[in-house]
């Protein structure tokens, strides 16, 4: 099921999380944005602007021309009509039909981007700091919790934590939807939410494995689980966890903008932080699209055990990284490897982005 948020200007209608309905008499509307979390994530937020003769008149009267290569990644899709255009982060408007980029005029990518930029704003939580979040959600109080991906919702109840909000599901329903989130098995990958706590939708994270005493008596939870927001740390490190950091970019709506200004050093981090959360889409970010090797496929879990030494690459426009890893592959077996990453961009302004990954024999 896809879960929707709807933003209607002039008919002034909100609809968090609720399927969009359509009837037969209602006419289509001259243009829709939409945003979401990733290509295939199922809960997205929908902008309806009707206008009689503007900015949908304007894409459609613009003049198009090559376009090398759809944006990547989409910040937004346009749609009027039957046309169909995906809308990149450096400002770029591609049409789909076409396969051409539109020319817009800086009054009308200005307001294109205005309207992309506030249905972010909807569809995005709040980076909040941990020390501020928790004045809100105090112990004892009760959330929403949304994954990003699949919209699914269940409501939760903090009942410790100091560095991070520990919590419990309040139901046993509350119970099976976490569970559902997780394909029916529970597991100590992070996700991506919102947490929303009296109308304010926080940026955060969570794992799925329960632990620890819990407290709610008939819920069928097993303990507790944890949710991160940014400054929060594990019980054991006091610095964040970068999985977790990840995941609040990533709810934030912040990640694209943050993997596509990073340093060679911090791209390979992201990468290795991806393939261990196997979170695709955020991994996708990091590369040039090639696809994995095989040895990088069906691993369960990875961590970088060394330092990587930043570079001077301020006018470079290739660069090899090599990093040793440990790893667990799908088998269940620990092994230890030296990894060499390839990266590459086309100016000494463009982004980085990995081309490749080998294993040094």
């Amino acid at each position: 099921m896809r879960y929707v948020l709807i933003v209607t200007f002039f008919l002034c209608s909100t609809l968090l999380g609720q399927p969009l309905q359509t009837t037969a008499a209602a006419p289509p509307p001259d243009l829709l944005i939409a945003v979401s979390g990733g290509p295939n994530a199922d809960f997205l937020s929908t902008l309806s602007i009707r206008q009689p003769d503007g900015l949908a008149q304007v894409i459609l009267r613009s003049p198009t021309g090559p376009a090398g290569s759809p944006p990547e990644p989409v910040r937004a899709t346009v749609t009027i009509g039957s046309r169909s255009f995906l809308y990149g982060y450096d400002g770029r408007l591609y049409d789909q039909n076409r396969q051409s980029a539109v020319h817009l005029t800086a009054d009308a990518a200005k307001e294109l981007d205005g309207y992309v930029h506030r249905l972010e704003q909807v569809h995005f939580g709040k980076p909040l700091h941990w020390s501020e979040v928790r004045r809100v959600f105090k112990r004892m109080g009760y959330a929403t919790v949304i994954d990003l991906e699949t919209g699914e919702r269940f409501r939760v109840q903090r009942r410790a934590g100091s560095r991070h909000a520990d919590v419990q599901p309040l139901t046993k329903e509350d119970t099976r939807i976490m569970k559902q989130i997780y394909q029916g098995r529970w597991s100590w990958k992070r996700r991506a939410i919102l947490v929303e706590v009296n109308g304010t939708y926080f940026a955060a994270s969570m794992h799925g494995m329960p632990h620890g005493a819990g407290a709610i008596r008939g819920n069928q939870f097993p303990g507790h689980f944890c949710i991160h927001f940014m400054g929060s740390s594990t019980h054991r490190r006091k610095e964040p966890d970068p999985s977790h950091s990840l995941m609040i970019l990533k709810a934030s709506g912040k990640l694209p903008e943050t993997v596509m200004a990073a340093s060679p050093e911090q791209l390979v981090d992201y990468f290795l932080t991806s393939l261990n959360e196997h979170d695709l889409q955020a991994l996708r970010m990091t590369t040039d699209g090639f696809a994995l090797p095989s040895f990088l496929q069906g691993i369960d879990s990875v961590k970088r055990i060394e330092e990587i030494r930043p570079g001077d690459t301020a006018d470079a426009l290739a660069v090899e990284i090599p990093v040793r890893v440990d790893y667990v592959n799908s088998e269940g077996a620990t092994k230890q490897d030296r990894w060499v990453f390839h990266l590459y961009r086309t100016a000494p302004w463009a982004r980085w982005k990995i081309t490749g990954v080998f294993a040094d024999e």
